[in-house]
């Protein structure tokens, strides 16, 4: 008796993108993706909270009012032309959003059951994070508004460029975002060391103490990270503070550098990622 086969097609999909302008247009295609996993991360987080969305405030609210217990309260920093709590909202909102980024640092990793079963562009998971991001940072943005009202702080008309340096700091977090997808797949220790030197960065990093505290000598090695003069680039748009200073621009510029080279390390790495995982 001969052997039936089923001959039904069988259809292989795989990447074959050869460049960073393929492989956004292939994203483009693939764009409802991102709207799908980030409603599903939302689902993941709050759908059986008690206070559900809620917890977007609630996070920076509470840690807002402990830092401004320890730095308003007990140290009494000076200088502030306007109330702690704004200061400290404001530096959240740009940190946040960075470091939000920099834990999405294994994200193919922890899908590895969905990247090895179906085919998309990759980076869709990290956009679906962005996203989730950039709602969170919005939503943030608005209490710091409100809060801005309550004081009765007049707002500035380079205001209009917050959202550019909320950008800034999602593109930064990104970008170490992709670089760590990319790397992690064969150097998993990345993961746990990355994060932790980033949650250590707080400290090295303008968000809840002004940089005044930091000797003029040292405030070159100050912008050295880039996060501390997105972050004084959102209260100076915000809150009227002195811009930083045009020499912050090379910082920015390394941001979109390794941006590129990122992308370019990622979609290379990606041709294999379901077989490394």
């Amino acid at each position: 008796m001969p052997e039936v086969f089923d001959s039904k097609p069988v259809k292989i999909i795989q990447p074959g993108v050869s460049s960073v302008k393929d492989y956004l247009t292939e994203i483009w295609q693939y764009r409802d993706y991102i709207i799908v996993f980030a409603r599903q991360e939302f689902k993941l987080q709050y759908v059986q909270t008690r206070f559900n969305f809620l917890w977007v405030v609630l996070r920076p609210m509470l840690v807002v009012a402990i830092f401004t217990f320890v730095f308003d309260k007990l140290i009494h920093i000076n200088g502030l032309n306007y109330p702690y709590p704004l200061f400290a909202i404001s530096g959240l909102i740009i940190w946040n959003v960075f470091s939000f980024m920099v834990n999405t640092g294994n994200i193919v990793i922890t899908n590895q059951q969905l990247v090895k079963k179906n085919y998309f562009p990759r980076l869709i998971l990290i956009l679906s994070k962005l996203l989730i991001s950039m709602i969170e940072a919005t939503t943030t943005f608005i209490l710091l508004l409100l809060i801005m009202f309550i004081y009765s702080c007049p707002l500035h008309i380079w205001i209009i460029f917050s959202p550019l340096f909320i950008i800034m700091a999602a593109v930064a977090g990104t970008t170490i975002s992709i670089w760590l997808n990319a790397l992690t797949v064969n150097h998993r220790d990345l993961h746990q060391f990355v994060p932790t030197v980033i949650g250590f960065m707080i400290w090295l990093t303008p968000v809840f103490y002004p940089v005044t505290l930091i000797p003029s000598q040292y405030s070159f090695f100050l912008y050295l990270n880039p996060i501390a003069g997105i972050i004084q680039c959102f209260r100076w748009s915000v809150l009227g503070d002195p811009f930083p200073g045009f020499w912050v621009l090379p910082s920015f510029l390394f941001i979109l550098l390794m941006v590129i080279l990122g992308l370019k390390s990622f979609i290379k790495s990606e041709v294999d990622l379901p077989d490394n995982i």
